[in-house]
């Protein structure tokens, strides 16, 4: 059943499967809760046992336990879980999702080229574009002019340089990847030999190594086998100096490393000053495939960004102007939007899609109001692209992460003590607990907190991902006070509080004082 919930994800968003989705974690979450307390009630036993307190002792948490899941007789709480579990498994087998495939549609994940989609697409990131193409060591040159470059077997490198591009989905990765290959600067460079290829979620060499060829116009055979193909590179790149972009590589070449080493050996032949440019939202995929080369790629800054996000919102900074002439509340409602959004071009770019179809100040005001995360998405805006790296993620992370849905934005926190809650959880075990935390970090979920050591925050972006994959499986508190410490322990607030009758009012009553982690820990207790 797990692996059917992390194959559904992957589909999540399409109705039928987003439906099943929930029906499904909703048992396998019961069954897991049922797991739980019996480990709880043996757990028991094993104390009572270490306290020698005779055998009649060792039998009552037994017979809670037992009393507990056999009311109604013929164990109907075990028997329940299991009939519903039979039930989605049989429903999901008759629609063929357990053969669901573990990549995202086309549609969702669009296959990138070199060339910029949109002339706008080139704002801003100027100082960047200048220092990674210093990174690539291309060199200005005058009044068009080549720089020269020996074409000699003597001039070929004996290491392939790779740069990679770090940084977490909608910051403009390939916006900048594309931006490096459409300068004249670089083209003339690379003497025009410019090599784009979309990794995507398969990082298989020898279909790279195939679009490689076919990009530097080898004819190959279906037959060709991978020494085939390697020599054919070989021989391919011994008298090119090029650039190679490897677009959005993910994990996967993780579990292929002498993969992508013959393949890095077999482009190492070509002449001196080629070079690979890799976009990646992995730290892990970077330190791969370059020792300490990296460049992390952040948002826009606060000027720069601001233009362009009246760009997304109107087309143009003069139809900013003259609606904003007109309608001068809306420059205020924008400038209350914009911190929201972090530099993100494609975040600004979904926002000011949404802003842009009703100009009304009605309008403006629900999307400030609103979470980034309950707003209408189209498949390419920026909460389906954060989530594909929510969905990359093994399964027992993404229970870690999901959980985070219920921080406050911008709340600072310490690894070990998310870790602890993720072991209190049942999410992972303790030893494998920081290596998780560490995953997380390097796939830019959580970013080290500015000026403060040993602290850590989540990106407001990749929050909103948190509370959109959580949403069927926690309630979220607007508004709270502080977070783990309760604001009245011994003050007069604490004398005021209403009798309470039932669990739902102790929840509406203590929600006002608690943060929402306070107030699942409490729920759960209150459900044991």
């Amino acid at each position: 059943m797990h692996d059917l919930i992390d194959r559904l994800e992957w589909h999540s968003h399409k109705e039928t499967e987003a439906g099943h989705l929930r029906q499904i974690k909703d048992v396998v979450y019961d069954a897991e809760d049922l797991l739980d307390e019996y480990n709880y009630y043996a757990l028991k036993v094993k104390v009572k046992a270490s306290k020698n307190l005779g055998q009649d002792h060792l039998h009552e948490p037994f017979l809670e336990f037992l009393g507990n899941v056999n009311f109604g007789g013929k164990f109907r709480k075990v028997m329940e879980i299991q009939e519903r579990l039979k039930h989605v498994f049989d429903q999901s087998n008759s629609l063929g999702l357990h053969k669901t495939p573990k990549k995202f549609d086309k549609i969702v994940r669009p296959e990138t080229c070199r060339v910029l989609d949109e002339p706008d697409e080139i704002f801003g990131h100027e100082k960047e574009l200048e220092d990674l193409k210093q990174k690539l060591r291309v060199r200005g040159h005058k009044r068009g002019r080549p720089v020269a470059c020996s074409t000699t077997a003597e001039a070929r490198r004996t290491e392939l340089l790779v740069l990679p591009i770090v940084g977490m989905g909608g910051v403009g990765k390939t916006t900048m990847a594309q931006q490096i290959c459409v300068d004249g600067v670089v083209r003339n460079h690379f003497n025009n030999c410019i090599i784009w290829i979309c990794v995507s979620d398969e990082f298989e060499v020898n279909r790279l190594t195939r679009d490689v060829l076919k990009s530097l116009g080898v004819k190959l055979q279906d037959s060709d086998t991978r020494d085939t193909l390697m020599v054919n590179l070989r021989d391919s790149v011994k008298s090119k100096k090029f650039l190679l972009v490897l677009d959005d590589m993910w994990d996967d070449v993780l579990k292929d490393e002498k993969g992508w080493r013959t393949f890095h050996r077999t482009l190492s032949n070509g002449l001196e000053g080629s070079m690979i440019l890799v976009t990646t939202r992995s730290s892990k995929v970077a330190n791969l495939v370059s020792n300490s080369n990296h460049y992390e790629l952040k948002g826009l800054q606060h000027g720069v960004f601001w233009n362009f996000f009246k760009l997304c919102a109107f087309g143009s900074v003069q139809s900013w102007s003259n609606s904003c002439r007109n309608r001068p509340e809306l420059e205020r409602i924008g400038e209350a939007i914009l911190p929201k959004l972090k530099g993100s071009p494609l975040a600004a770019k979904t926002l000011g899609h949404l802003l842009k179809s009703n100009l009304s100040i009605e309008h403006w005001e629900d999307i400030l109001k609103s979470e980034l995360w309950r707003l209408e998405q189209e498949e390419t805006d920026i909460l389906p692209a954060l989530r594909l790296s929510y969905v990359y993620l093994p399964q027992y992370i993404k229970r870690c992460f999901s959980i985070c849905a219920m921080y406050l934005k911008d709340h600072k926190f310490e690894k070990d003590f998310l870790a602890d809650i993720w072991v209190a959880q049942g999410y992972v075990e303790l030893e494998n607990a920081p290596s998780c935390f560490d995953d997380l970090l390097n796939r830019s979920f959580f970013q080290k907190a500015a000026g403060e050591h040993g602290t850590y925050v989540i990106h407001d972006l990749m929050h909103d991902t948190a509370q959109l994959v959580s949403k069927d499986e926690c309630f979220i508190i607007q508004h709270s006070l502080s977070f783990f410490e309760p604001q009245f322990p011994d003050s007069e607030e604490s004398k005021n509080l209403p009798h309470i009758h039932s669990l739902r009012q102790a929840a509406g009553a203590l929600s006002e004082y608690f943060h929402p982690f306070q107030m699942s820990s409490f729920l759960h207790v209150m459900h044991c």
